[in-house]
Parts: C-alpha cells; sequence; structure tokens
C-alpha cells in the first residue's frame, strides 16, 4: 500500500473514539496518581476532542481540523518538521487541495498515556497532557484507482483548562 509522509493524524479519531469507523480495543489511559476517574475523563475529553477532528477532515474542513492543534505545535513527518498551527494547516492545503485529495480518515489507537501536572499529587484531576498512538488509513472509496495510504502517528496533547490541544504530532 501507498504511504502518505504528510499525513497527521490526527487524527485522530481512535478507537479511543466511539465510532465504527475508529475500531476497538484502545489501551486505556495510564499513569495519573490522581481520583480513579481522573485518566478516565482526560481520555473522554480527548477522544470527543479527535473524533471532532477526524470529522472535520471527512467532510474536508481543514480549517477545523487543524483549529484543534497549538498556535506552536511541531508537525514530523518523513519529509520534515513543520512548526505552528498556520503552517500545518498551509502544508495540509497545499497536499490536500480538495475533499476529493482528501480520502476518508480513520485511526485506530494502540496505546494512550496520560501524564501528571507537576507537583500534581493533591486532590483533583491532575492530568495535563495525553499522548496517543495510533494507525491511521486513508481510504478512497470513489476512487478505486487510487490505493489506500496508512501508516502511524504519536500525537502528544496538552490540557489547557476545561479544552485540549495538540502539542505535537508525528505522523510515518
Amino acid at each position: 500500500m501507498r504511504r502518505i509522509p504528510t499525513l497527521a493524524i490526527p487524527l485522530l479519531a481512535l478507537p479511543l473514539l466511539a465510532g465504527p469507523a475508529f475500531g476497538a480495543g484502545a489501551a486505556g489511559l495510564a499513569g495519573s496518581s490522581g481520583p480513579p476517574n481522573c485518566a478516565r475523563e482526560a481520555e473522554t475529553a480527548v477522544r470527543a476532542l479527535l473524533a471532532t477532528q477526524s470529522a472535520a477532515w471527512n467532510r474536508g474542513d481543514l480549517e477545523a481540523f487543524t483549529a484543534v492543534y497549538a498556535k506552536d505545535a511541531a508537525f514530523l513527518s518523513p519529509t520534515g518538521l513543520t512548526h505552528g498551527r498556520q503552517q500545518v494547516l498551509a502544508r495540509y492545503r497545499k497536499r490536500y487541495p480538495d475533499k476529493k485529495a482528501m480520502g476518508t480518515l480513520s485511526l485506530e489507537v494502540v496505546e494512550t498515556r496520560s501524564f501528571e501536572a507537576a507537583g500534581g499529587s493533591g486532590s483533583g484531576c491532575q492530568v495535563a497532557g495525553v499522548s496517543v498512538a495510533a494507525r491511521w488509513k486513508l481510504a478512497y472509496p470513489d476512487q478505486p484507482d487510487k490505493k489506500t495510504a496508512e501508516g502511524l502517528t504519536l500525537i502528544v496533547l496538552r490540557h489547557l483548562g476545561e479544552t485540549w490541544e495538540i502539542v505535537q504530532d508525528a505522523s510515518m
């Protein structure tokens, strides 16, 4: 199968996500010593964010897809390193000029890990970040001459108040 090195997905709807296109059996979040539900709450929030991002991809909306990247996000692929949300958007626009070129994205989570905030051994939820390792697949069901592309991605998300944002995305 052909590989497309510029895909970063997230994204990102993962069997961490609740859709049939995303597979099942994702590893749960680990590493949080906060309240028992803390890691589960983080996982649920990240799933929702990634599901929203994947839905944006599948409807051809690159602006919404990249809106979850941090302003200073780093995107790494076999062809190089891109810094900043706007530069990531420009890179995707160049590679995927229209919805037809984007295909249909699906991901399968291989592993997730949560990270506790520094000094976070007190009460309350202290998850500061989550990393997601996943397999991505880009299919082109309406273009039989175009082969499915697939690879791996590692996405690191940071917790900011009530939201999450992608700070690093490495797709191979």
